[in-house]
């Protein structure tokens, strides 16, 4: 079975994947393949740097991901651009990885805010929503440094919570504490072990 956990940026999707994780779930973190695109792949490198200009890269020459997201999460246009960029060869290695972890392990989880925009919710066989509200979202990313304005920026900047919800098999509102959404994510594990079991 393949799970698609999804949610906003901040929403709490990677405390839920750490819960899926240690319940025995093998996690595909769709960021971490992205960070690895933005490393290995030279085409993507260079249509990023001839469509923003080097001032997206740090002293080493490298793509620096906080300088790009910056300049992308201030013009919609710029943020179609990078997607249009990164989004084929990303879903091309993540399903590769999808194929590769289902041969090995009964339940594999994509963690991918995007997992909507980048089509691949039609590969998933269900979808898990974790949701917060705008102002949990901006505290939280407030506190890994970003000012309010951009925050606010890249929240909004993402298909919306409403357009989400209806995608939505499963839905984890993570606007309280930690043990709350685990408790939550515990029950919903235990509804897909018996479905996938059914299968």
């Amino acid at each position: 079975m393949l799970i698609g956990l999804t949610g906003g940026i901040s929403s709490g999707k990677t405390t839920i994947a750490k819960v899926f994780s240690e319940l025995g779930a093998t996690i595909i973190d769709l960021d971490s393949l992205g960070h690895y695109v933005l490393k290995t792949d030279l085409f993507v490198y260079e249509c990023l740097v001839y469509s923003f200009g080097a001032g997206i890269l740090n002293e080493k020459m490298e793509i620096d991901r906080g300088k790009l997201g910056r300049l992308v999460f201030t013009n919609p246009n710029y943020l179609d651009v990078l997607n249009n960029i990164v989004h084929p060869p990303l879903i091309k290695y993540a399903n590769q990885r999808i194929k590769e972890e289902l041969l090995k392990n009964e339940i594999v989880v994509l963690d991918a805010a995007l997992l909507i925009e980048c089509k691949m919710d039609k590969i998933v066989d269900v979808i898990v929503l974790v949701t917060a509200n705008e102002e949990m979202q901006v505290k939280r990313l407030m506190k890994r440094g970003l000012s309010e304005e951009d925050a606010l920026a890249r929240v909004r900047a993402q298909m919306s919570l409403k357009e989400k919800i209806a995608y939505a098999d499963y839905i984890i509102d993570n606007n309280s504490s930690i043990s709350d959404a685990t408790n939550q994510a515990k029950q919903i594990w235990q509804n897909l072990i018996s479905q996938s079991k059914s299968l």
